[in-house]
């Protein structure tokens, strides 16, 4: 395997001496449990064989010496009461006690004749065990009691009361009688436990001693170890992460240099867009005090996807962007498709580069940020939660700046009048819990309003200033 690919597949980064200690013990410590347990499941199967061997055999020589006492003494069918049969529940009795074992005799169609608790509970008479299901040995078919009459001992297992029980069946035809043995002993479980927890002992034992060898061997192994690669290491990411803030930076800068640039095409040539950004960060920052799902890696992000809400009105023709008076209803359906224009080109970039946190809040906040709270928004007319957050965010920063800045049909409302207004539109306009926050911060929305004020002889720039613009934006991200 190369080194990166195994390299990727560590579940940690050794980068000490300790590290490397601890993955040398960790691997040993792996292979001797693997040891363990394959060993152990080994000398378990083999031990369960032997005794599940034994116990089989035991039954079926049980099952032989009683069907002996039972034709020595009897000639015949067994009553179910009378001489004979008290001689057949002595003999059934005495062999039980012998072997340690259930003997027990059924009649033809399976129901007790004898049994060694049945002079102590007559009703066992009523027991059939005629469908008792029995597993044969060694090939393990599956058979009823009832069906068997064999004329050998045959031994088996069967599942009885919770457990497994061995059971030995051989058919007496001068007794017309299936004499049987069952045998519940737990000797089994116990013998294999006992004589694996002595291997797990010796096992376990040597396991410590060779793990004990290694760490020991490993630090004499790694006790040279220059710690300065740790500080190179250390360097190394510090550098990456100080390019990758710079990537981002320029990232961020391009972005909002673009999206600048598309901005100039409407009426508005100010700071627009610088304004939406400090006001969307204002409202994301108050809304990590009271909300567990958003975090100020994501109030970063909303700053700068928040440059690209009107990236769309570059599709929309100059002889509706740039109308001095009111648009006609076809004219306004083309300026309402500005929000789908802007989301089609960001997910055209997503669907080139690959999937991006960044691109895909943009492309919320491009498509929905004209949505209205209560479903009267466009382009899809959505409602409450249905509405990303981060265009509810936006949606209320660019309608705060659009009333207070000034525009060739209209003089830029006040900070009071706008906050009437948005305060007006709390659950109909605007997401309610986003007026809050508004109204906890509009002090400094204020504050951002005055001081990044487009002064109003400002006009179109020329080339040169809007490439240094591009640039300001660049280096100010």
């Amino acid at each position: 395997m190369p080194a990166t690919k195994l390299k990727k597949c560590l579940p940690f980064r050794v980068r000490s001496r300790s590290a490397l200690i601890a993955a040398t013990v960790l691997l040993q410590a792996v292979v001797i449990g693997l040891g363990w347990l394959a060993t152990m499941q080994f000398a378990r199967s083999g031990m369960e064989s032997g005794v599940r061997d034994r116990l089989l055999d035991q039954t079926a020589r049980a099952v032989a010496a009683a069907n002996a006492d039972l034709s020595r003494e009897l000639s015949g069918p067994i009553p179910r009461e009378g001489a004979d049969w008290d001689r057949a529940q002595r003999i059934v009795e005495q062999a039980s006690a012998d072997s340690g074992q259930t003997i027990v005799v059924l009649d033809l169609q399976g129901r007790l004749l004898c049994h060694p608790g049945l002079r102590a509970n007559p009703s066992m008479t009523r027991i059939d065990y005629s469908e008792q299901m029995l597993t044969l040995s060694p090939d393990g078919e599956r058979v009823e009691l009832g069906q068997l009459r064999p004329s050998t001992p045959l031994a088996a297992f069967t599942d009885l009361l919770g457990g497994e029980a061995s059971v030995g069946v051989v058919y007496n035809p001068a007794l017309r009688a299936k004499v049987v043995a069952i045998d519940a002993t737990t000797a089994s479980p116990a013998a294999i436990s006992r004589f694996t927890g002595g291997v797990m002992r010796w096992l376990g034992l040597g396991g410590a001693g060779v793990l004990l060898l290694t760490v020991v061997g490993s630090w004499l192994l790694v006790r040279l170890y220059d710690s300065v690669m740790m500080r190179v290491n250390e360097r190394l990411e510090l550098e990456l992460e100080r390019r990758v803030r710079r990537g981002l930076a320029i990232r961020d800068g391009l972005i909002f240099g673009l999206a600048k640039l598309a901005d100039f095409r409407d009426t508005d040539t100010g700071r627009h867009l610088e304004r939406i950004r400090a006001y969307s960060e204002l409202l994301g920052q108050e809304l990590l005090r009271t909300r567990q799902d958003i975090d100020r890696s994501w109030v970063e992000l909303l700053k700068t996807a928040s440059s690209l809400h009107d990236i769309g009105k570059v599709g929309v023709p100059d002889s509706v962007l740039l109308k001095p008076g009111a648009l006609t209803p076809a004219e306004r359906h083309i300026m309402q498709m500005h929000p789908v224009f802007g989301a089609d080109t960001l997910i055209a970039i997503r669907a080139r580069v690959g999937d991006d946190d960044l691109l895909n809040m943009s492309i919320q906040v491009a498509l929905y940020h004209h949505e209205r709270w209560d479903g009267t928004g466009y382009p899809h007319r959505l409602s409450g939660e249905q509405i990303p957050l981060c265009a509810r965010v936006v949606a209320l920063a660019d309608m705060y700046d659009a009333v207070t800045s000034a525009r060739v049909y209209k003089v830029a409302k006040s900070h009071d009048e706008a906050r009437a207004l948005i305060l007006e539109g709390r659950g109909t306009h605007f997401d309610p819990a986003l007026v809050d926050a508004f109204e906890a911060v509009q002090h400094r929305f204020d504050e951002c309003r005055v001081s990044m004020r487009t002064p109003e002889n400002q006009q179109m720039p020329s080339l040169p200033r809007l490439i240094e613009s591009m640039h300001e934006a660049a280096r100010a991200a």
